[in-house]
């Protein structure tokens, strides 16, 4: 069961994460933002990978090909999920990162929303640095009763919040067009 757990949680961050690029490309218009082609090629690409990456994570956890199976002698050692799993969201979050700093310096001249993608990276990047860096530790020296895991959890949420609040100053306010006399209930 908890194999599946694995896989399933696997496919689920990497589809993310693809997510993630491609919502960092919409800004540029290469199909009109919300049409119908948009939704359609992100949501079809995020099933393409999600179904791909959870095969690739149940053919290392349960050995369905002998292609991706770990070594015997280190059965945690796994270089394909390890790339998709770590690798990827990493090169997800430096290219969304660099694709939201080229709209917003090149294309808004703004300023202000910066300050809340570098809020979301340090958010992140310090989530990761206990999660990886100090959680075997946390974990010893509370006798297992927290790690590292509670941290970066809330620090990846502080870091969605910035991402929402970054999303906010780029967003144009249009709530005047409600306003109007044929929007009116």
């Amino acid at each position: 069961m908890l194999s599946w757990l694995g896989v399933v949680n696997t496919a689920l961050v990497v589809s993310f994460f693809w997510a993630l690029i491609l919502f960092g490309a919409v800004g540029f218009q290469i199909m009109a933002d919300g049409s119908l082609k948009s939704m359609l090629t992100i949501i079809g690409t995020s099933l393409i990978i999600l179904i791909s990456m959870g095969y690739i994570a149940a053919d290392t956890a349960l050995g369905i090909s002998d292609g991706l199976k770990p070594k015997p002698s280190d059965p945690l050692y796994s270089p394909g999920v390890f790339t998709i799993y770590l690798v990827f969201p990493l090169v997800a979050i430096v290219i969304f990162g660099l694709l939201q700093m080229t709209i917003v310096i090149k294309f808004l001249s703004a300023r202000l929303p910066m300050v809340w993608l570098l809020c979301a990276f340090i958010c992140f990047a310090a989530g990761q640095a206990i999660m990886f860096g100090a959680s075997k530790k946390m974990c010893e020296s509370t006798n297992r009763r927290i790690d590292g895991a509670f941290f970066a959890t809330l620090l990846d949420t502080a870091a969605m919040s910035c991402v929402y609040g970054f999303w906010s100053a780029i967003t144009v306010d249009d709530s005047n067009v409600y306003e109007e006399e044929e929007y009116k209930f």
